[in-house]
């Protein structure tokens, strides 16, 4: 009779408890843009419990991969012996251990570079797993990682202009880290190892970013979204109050960009590179019938910057409602308005 029982309780309940990683990773978000990686292998491993203390990344692009076990192999990444297990058998584990994953906190500090520039620290407390955002320059990375004895991991680009990378070749040299960036500038991004693409996630510890091409500023801008952190890294392609120069794109090209940041959760934090509030604050006053939400968010910014206080993150949802640019409803409008700050 018992075993009777165990066959059936392993027969009907056992499948309900446990699904393949194929399956659980559509559930779960994990892998996106399938339609470029038929055969993704892919980061639903980070979700395992088994894993949630190993530095892993995983990225829905067969080559970044490829490229990923080439370069990260002697960190830990990837196992010789486990990644041949995971090509020749399925792994199984359940939903529980997603949602587990993702709902940890990630620690993110800003990190004021040069003049007015913003770099963005990034670390995972669950995994150990750190990144620098944008690295303008590599001795105020150097400075945080030394006082609080973390060693960098990642190194994530958003575009290729030189208070972005500044930090990279100095930051990759002493760490061995691992550069990361946008697959259309890969030729323009110093010590790049992995190109990515939109639609491409990356596997920051226990946290999936999500890539999306924003072209405008320049030809291969990308940006990284955090759900798990309800956090976006924007580089030059969504200021607070503004948004970036037209210096290798259209109008339309960054008309289009700005929908993908407007379409996430008003909740997610959005940190920009440069501390150019105030001054963008000063523009939009300057049109016409000013909002009273952005004449009562223009003296809450002077009073910040009087006292020196950095006026990022913003949100998605305080831009939606004091950006202009992110209020235009064509490309058309779109380009006036950002000829008009131009010539502010």
């Amino acid at each position: 009779w018992l075993s009777v029982m165990a066959r059936l309780l392993s027969a009907r309940i056992m499948p309900a408890m446990v699904t393949p990683v194929s399956t659980l990773t559509q559930l779960s978000g994990v892998v996106r843009n399938t339609a470029r990686s038929p055969a993704p292998l892919l980061g639903s491993r980070a979700c395992s419990p088994a894993h949630a203390s190993t530095p892993c990344v995983a990225l829905c692009s067969r080559r970044a991969y490829d490229t990923i076990g080439n370069v990260s192999a002697s960190r830990g990444c990837f196992s010789a012996s486990r990644d041949a297990q995971l090509r020749t058998r399925p792994v199984m584990m359940s939903r529980r251990s997603v949602s587990s994953v993702t709902a940890t906190s990630l620690q993110i500090e800003l990190v004021p570079c040069l003049s007015d520039n913003y770099s963005f620290l990034i670390h995972d407390p669950e995994t150990g797993v750190t990144a620098a955002v944008d690295p303008a320059e590599p001795t105020p990375f150097e400075d945080i990682l030394e006082s609080r004895g973390l060693k960098l991991d990642y190194i994530l680009n958003t575009h290729h202009h030189g208070d972005h990378v500044g930090g990279n070749k100095a930051l990759k040299q002493k760490y061995s880290a691992t550069v990361v960036g946008p697959s259309a500038d890969k030729d323009r991004i110093p010590g790049i190892d992995i190109a990515l693409a939109d639609g491409d996630t990356f596997q920051l510890g226990a946290h999936t970013l999500t890539v999306y091409d924003t072209p405008g500023h320049t030809r291969g801008h990308i940006i990284y979204h955090c759900p798990s952190a309800e956090a976006v890294f924007v580089g030059d392609t969504l200021f607070a109050l503004g948004c970036g120069r037209l210096f290798e794109g259209t109008a339309a090209q960054m008309f289009d960009s700005l929908a993908k940041i407007k379409a996430m959760p008003g909740a997610t934090k959005v940190y920009c590179a440069h501390e150019y509030t105030q001054a963008n604050a000063r523009f939009c006053l300057s049109r016409p019938d000013p909002s009273p939400a952005l004449v009562a968010r223009a003296d809450e910014i002077a009073a910040l910057r009087e006292q020196n206080v950095p006026t990022v993150p913003t949100t998605v949802q305080r831009e939606l409602e004091t950006n202009p640019f992110l209020m235009v409803a064509s490309a058309a409008e779109f380009a006036e308005l950002r000829t008009a700050k131009d010539n502010f």
